[in-house]
């Protein structure tokens, strides 16, 4: 089937000559900017690329050069150092061999002094057979802390001595302190006349020093030789940076970051600071070794950028001028000729609405009278028998034009039980008896179904015609809604919910009352007739909070009202209802009735509250398990603290079992003054282990009451405690952060802490003997708004992801059951979150496990 074609009017046709040039005319304009836009756009980026391009390729270009300059001057400063060294010493290599043989050791001493002052440089002179230095010792023990040997000092110096004399007679020694990154040069000859070898050490740090001076000196001179471009300098260590704003200013690095936030070569600044960026790039040059960073700064790029801008829109601008006009022109053009071509139709329209404008008045009257009715209408011819239906009529019951054509076939449609009815209402209206036909009844639908109308009408009587007009109106739902509020009415009339409706007065007066009050052993005609009152039938107890709450709902002007309270049957028994009440209101906004229903639900309540003795029975057993977990990691801590204090014995009883033997051994030849000696070193171990027991004591002393106390003290409290495991497996650690104070259960959070601290103790254990590594713990402490975090972080091995959501549960444990009873940890969060209203949590880190405490303050 083809669908209906729009039919377009002459105003339509109006709109179209007028609006669609001037859209087309708009999309081509829009278009156009468009495709300009982005071909100015590509263009404007291409130029922009290359700009980029030739800006990187010429700072990397200055910074190369720049920094090979640097590199040259700082090796041409090192051999001179080199050259003056060797001077230095051939100097007081002549001054001492004019000397004879017997030798003025004063008169050395005296122009080393000299020329020390003079150069610089630290002279050592020593004995070519015996060793012994006579000049310069603290610069020989000086190299034994530059190598790292563990030879006493005296085997030191004499090795040192010997090597010199092996390889460093009329050669230069490079003598490097790794630690701190420095060089010192030596240079020795030997005085055979003498018997003596005379050497000097460089006061030279090292080519970090010699290279910061390097390009201090030259920044700004260099800077000077480029008009858009110069350099500045970064000293990580030192934290300044010279030069920064091409001024020879030596600036601290944080007061830049502050103060210039957006600059760009304030964004290279920050990252070489927070130490995130390694490598050089075409701006800076990274002296990895020295911790120095050199960039440079141009404003080439940025001033040709503006150009390039500027241009574009320029470009932009006249094209979108251009393209304006040319669619200024269109819109004008298109417009007269619209007005020209309606000028023409309105002419031609003219005339047609006069010649139909009486046709359409009285056609638009039937039409509204009809759609006002919203009703089918019919004719029936009583003189064929013939009926004419509407086309509403048609569409009420889906039949089409023609299917229905004469009277009788208008009266099997009907249903047969109405039938009857709808001929002698016909009859006696045709007879002259009513004045109208007016009847109810149901008639079948093109559907094979029944539909309830109400169909009025009246006959009409002149010498040509006789004729009845009918209107039929659609009454489906309206039956529908009768039936069902019948259906509700049976039920309410015999279920357990009682509907009510009572004025809004003092007594609310009961004005209607459901059958089904019989079931509280009432009958309706009780109440309607006030036998029984609305707050007869409450519960006593519950009267008055139900009326404040009635009034309470009314006053915040709220659309219905629930509670559930008690109420009395008629024989005094009490239940317990759901009352439902929704408020009928007049037109100026005023409560006048309480229109609702109350549903029996006494049996809900026993059983709700049989729900809640068995919740308490399960909670009293969890209870109970709960105690013995605590029990078991009591049991489990004393071991631990059996297991620490053997630990800290073992040497002080040990001391005192060495002493006792002694003073058998030399029982007879020992003196006063030793045997007093022995006593008080046997009191100092006793005593050792007396206040050992005392730290155990206190520590382990229940105590169930909030105190305040210091979180970085109490857990320096449980390192001593278990100091002596952390020294057996080498276990570092570090506690650092805020120092908080805190109210709340300090003997509870220790055991937390101490839980945690063993359990990376025993994973250090396990993890050395698959792996050796330094194993550490740190503790970090630190203060929010309203919290205190606690990370306690390790490096002792990782927990696997499939079990790490469980080790908070009872019983679990990932160690051996030899090991470990798995309760620590359950303990650990049942403190933490249910006695200390705080959060425990876990995660792996790289190689390790960090607990993670969150307490409120």
């Amino acid at each position: 089937m083809f669908k209906d074609r729009k039919f377009y009017t002459l105003s339509d046709i109006k709109k179209h000559l007028i609006f669609t040039p001037l859209i087309f005319v708009f999309i081509i304009a829009v278009l156009s900017i468009i495709i300009t836009i982005l071909s100015l756009e590509f263009k404007k980026s291409n130029e922009i690329s290359l700009l980029i391009q030739e800006d990187s390729f010429q700072k990397e270009k200055i910074l190369n050069q720049f920094i090979d300059d640097i590199k040259f001057n700082a090796s041409s400063s090192f051999d001179n150092e080199e050259t003056s060294l060797r001077e230095a010493v051939i100097s007081l290599y002549g001054f001492i061999s004019y000397m004879d043989k017997q030798i003025d050791e004063s008169q050395i001493n005296k122009k080393i002094t000299e020329l020390e002052e003079i150069s610089g440089f630290d002279f050592v002179l020593f004995k070519k057979d015996s060793d012994e230095i006579l000049h310069g010792i603290q610069i020989i023990d000086y190299l034994k802390s530059i190598t790292d040997t563990s030879l006493e000092i005296k085997n030191f110096r004499h090795h040192m001595l010997r090597n010199i004399s092996y390889i460093g007679v009329d050669n230069l020694i490079y003598w490097i302190d790794k630690q701190k990154r420095k060089i010192r040069l030596s240079y020795f000859k030997l005085l055979d006349k003498q018997g003596l070898y005379l050497g000097a050490f460089s006061k030279i740090d090292d080519m970090k020093d010699t290279t910061r001076r390097v390009i201090q000196n030259s920044i700004v001179q260099k800077s000077k030789y480029y008009n858009d471009s110069y350099f500045w300098f970064y000293d990580y260590d030192l934290g300044y940076v010279f030069n920064y704003y091409n001024k020879g200013q030596k600036l601290d690095a944080k007061y830049i970051l502050e103060k210039d936030r957006l600059n760009s070569s304030n964004v290279i600044l920050k990252k070489y600071r927070q130490k995130e960026i390694q490598e050089e790039s075409v701006n800076t040059y990274n002296f990895i070794k020295y911790n120095f960073l050199v960039s440079i700064k141009s404003n080439f790029l940025a001033s040709k950028s503006v150009d390039i801008e500027h241009e574009y829109n320029s470009k932009l601008s006249i094209s979108i001028a251009i393209i304006s006009l040319i669619a200024l022109f269109l819109v004008v053009a298109s417009s007269l000729f619209a007005k020209f071509i309606n000028k023409i139709i309105y002419r031609y329209n003219k005339r047609l609405e006069t010649k139909n404008i009486m046709y359409k008045k009285w056609k638009e009257r039937y039409e509204l009278a009809i759609i006002a009715s919203n009703d089918g209408l019919w004719d029936i011819d009583l003189k064929s028998n013939h009926i004419y239906f509407s086309k509403k009529w048609l569409d009420m019951f889906g039949y089409k034009d023609g299917d229905i054509n004469k009277l009788d076939e208008w009266f099997d449609l009907i249903h047969k039980d109405d039938v009857l009815e709808v001929r002698r209402k016909f009859e006696n209206h045709l007879n002259g008896i009513t004045e109208h036909f007016i009847c109810e009844y149901r008639i079948r639908n093109k559907a094979n179904k029944y539909k309830w109308i109400l169909v009025r009408g009246k006959a009409f009587y002149d010498a040509n015609h006789k004729r009845m007009l009918m209107m039929s109106m659609d009454i489906e739902q309206r039956k529908k809604l009768t039936k069902e509020l019948q259906y509700v009415d049976l039920l309410v009339e015999y279920g357990r919910i009682v509907i009510f409706k009572c004025k809004n007065d003092e007594e609310l007066t009961i004005e209607y009352i459901s059958k089904s009050i019989n079931s509280y052993g009432y009958i309706p005609d009780d109440f309607e007739r006030r036998r029984v009152k609305y707050f007869d039938f409450v519960y006593e107890e519950d009267t008055k909070v139900l009326l404040e709450d009635l009034k309470s709902a009314m006053k915040n002007d709220d659309k219905s009202f629930t509670k559930i309270h008690r109420v009395k049957d008629k024989n005094g028994e009490i239940r317990w209802v759901f009352n439902r009440t929704i408020f009928l209101k007049d037109d100026f906004g005023n409560v006048t009735h309480l229109y609702g229903y109350i549903s029996d639900i006494t049996q809900m309540k026993l059983t709700e509250e049989q729900l809640k003795e068995k919740i308490n029975e399960e909670v009293e057993k969890n209870t109970q398990k709960d105690r013995i977990l605590v029990h078991q990691s009591k049991l489990a801590a004393m071991g631990e603290m059996l297991g620490n204090i053997a630990h800290q014995w073992r040497q002080p009883l040990n001391n005192i079992n060495l002493l006792v033997h002694f003073i058998r051994d030399s029982y007879g030849t020992l003196s006063k003054e030793h045997i007093d000696e022995v006593v008080k070193d046997a009191k100092l171990q006793i005593e050792y282990m007396s206040q050992t027991i005392d730290d155990f004591r206190n520590f382990y002393q229940p105590n169930k009451d909030k105190i305040r106390f210091y979180l970085k003290e109490s857990i320096e409290d449980c390192a001593k405690i278990i100091e002596t495991q952390l020294e057996k497996s080498k276990l570092s650690l570090k506690i650092k952060g805020d120092k908080v104070s805190l109210f709340n259960y300090k003997n509870e959070f220790q055991q937390v802490i101490l839980n945690i601290l063993n359990n990376a103790n025993d994973a250090a254990i396990i993890k050395k003997k698959t792996k050796e590594f330094s194993p550490w713990i740190n503790v970090d402490i630190e203060k929010n708004r309203d919290s205190v975090e606690i990370k306690i972080s390790n490096n002792c091995g990782e927990i696997p992801e499939n079990i790490i959501d469980r080790i908070f549960e009872p019983y679990f444990t990932t160690k051996f059951e030899t090991q470990g009873t798995g309760i620590g940890l359950y303990m650990a969060k049942t403190i933490i979150e249910k006695n200390m209203l705080g959060e425990i949590l876990v995660k792996n880190i790289n190689g390790g496990v960090m607990f993670i405490i969150v307490l409120p303050l």
